[in-house]
């Protein structure tokens, strides 16, 4: 990872907005953004001097007036000079400040990949890991519920309890590298078999339900997908939005009016927070248009956690699904009288619903919500291991393993020095720039 080049991006939302922030961020960003500002502005030597605090300009390209917020490293949000330009959110004007930005200048000004200003702030000590998979998850999130667990992401508890496998793992490792290197003193006696084996699977079992329980938070802390499945004109779309208690997706008699998966987060009675899903109507595909939308329907299926199997009436066909699925009746205010026969003399589970009155809404609420808290239960506290480090505590339990497996002693060292290192890459004690990497891999560009 290069962390000698200044880092420009728009660091602000996309769209538009009364305010918008272009991010610089290196040894030489004062000069950068100081190089962009116009010559005649007074206050053009006072970004150059490094000299903190906010400053009124007016930019060079474009001619337009700005505030310019400088703070010199170390004290500043990634430990390096940090700069940077408020100014009228429109996208094209701030997508012209950063390019003006990083073609003045001759010290190599660059545009910053995603999570780079993160990524610099761990690495100069300004944040801890935790910390910055706490951004990660906040930018990923898509419910309330998902952006609360990301903001309460415990930190120090999972370093503490690397930093304690570890210390066990280096007095394993000791022992092994005395019997290695003072075979021929009989006053020096390695690690017994049994003794090793004990300690080292102690170890591995403590990091193997660490990893199970981040698995499980990390099941947690994503809202459970409910996805409407059915034959087209089945009625899903007024489902849908009587679910959400909004009109978001198009009704229409049409056949197929629904081309694509429309997602929606939606609070149930319980305050359990889900994630709806309208999938486009299940049916043989015609033309192009039609192929495209079935592929997004199996792709919303393929994702589910829970599905809504939508029929207008008892005459639809009951189709498998990888997971739980709901029957729903959803035009229960025209049912017909085979149909009202049929139920008198062939009971159904299904729920009769009808968005048009209200029948059935509320009791449908009430199954999801239960169908969702038996299938993932939500436990009361949340994560304290993000899935970066969870994937180091899985390799440093694989290196504990095979020195396990092993009996060479050289062998044996060596797959607990891999241990140590990825333990040591847990607690902080090594932050290495493939590991940087690895976490800040699914940021966006300015954070």
């Amino acid at each position: 990872m290069d962390t000698t080049s200044t880092i420009v991006a728009v660091a602000s939302p996309p769209g538009h907005a009364a305010r918008g922030i272009v991010r610089a961020s290196g040894r030489e960003a004062c000069a950068h953004v100081a190089a962009a500002i116009d010559p005649a502005c007074a206050a053009r030597r006072d970004v150059l001097a490094r000299r903190r605090g906010v400053h009124a300009v007016r930019l060079a390209d474009p001619a337009i007036p700005a505030l310019v917020l400088v703070m010199p490293g170390p004290k500043s949000a990634t430990g390096e000079d940090c700069v940077e330009v408020h100014a009228v959110g429109n996208p094209l004007v701030l997508e012209r400040i950063a390019a003006a930005i990083v073609a003045c200048g001759e010290c190599g000004a660059r545009r910053a990949a995603g999570g780079e200003f993160s990524a610099r702030a761990v690495m100069n000590g300004r944040i801890a890991i935790a910390d910055a998979e706490r951004v990660a998850l906040s930018i990923a999130a898509e419910t309330d519920g998902e952006l609360r667990a990301a903001r309460e992401l415990g930190a120090g508890s999972a370093e503490r309890a690397a930093a304690a496998d570890a210390d066990e793992v280096a007095q394993v490792l000791a022992l092994v590298e005395a019997g290695i290197d003072f075979t021929d003193q009989e006053d020096v006696v390695a690690i017994g078999r049994v003794d090793l084996e004990r300690r080292l699977l102690a170890v591995s079992g403590r990091l193997r339900a660490r990893c199970a329980a981040a698995a499980g938070d990390e099941r947690g802390r994503r809202a459970t997908r409910v996805v409407l499945v059915g034959p087209p004109n089945a009625g899903k779309s007024s489902l849908f939005n009587a679910l959400a208690g909004t009109a978001r997706t198009v009704e229409s008699d049409v056949r197929g009016t629904t081309r694509d998966a429309v997602e929606l987060a939606v609070t149930l009675p319980d305050g359990t927070e889900v994630l709806l899903v309208d999938a486009p109507g299940l049916d043989e595909a015609a033309e192009a248009i039609d192929l495209h939308a079935q592929r997004r329907a199996a792709d919303a299926i393929a994702r589910a956690d829970l599905v809504l199997a939508c029929s207008p009436d008892e005459s639809g066909a009951r189709l498998h699904f990888p997971v739980r699925a709901i029957d729903v009746r959803t035009k229960g205010d025209i049912a017909t009288a085979r149909d009202t026969h049929r139920a008198r003399t062939e009971p159904s589970d299904a729920i009769v619903t009808s968005a048009r009155t209200g029948e059935g809404i509320d009791a449908l609420r009430r199954v999801i919500a239960d169908a969702v808290a038996t299938a993932s239960p939500r436990a009361a506290s949340v994560a304290s291991l993000g899935s970066a480090r969870a994937a180091l505590l899985a390799e440093a339990a694989d290196a504990v393993d095979a020195a396990v497996d092993v009996h060479a002693s050289e062998l044996v060292a060596a797959n607990l020095r891999t241990a140590l290192d990825r333990l040591g890459e847990v607690s902080g004690a090594i932050p290495p720039d493939d590991v940087l990497g690895r976490l800040f891999a699914g940021f966006c560009i300015g954070k």
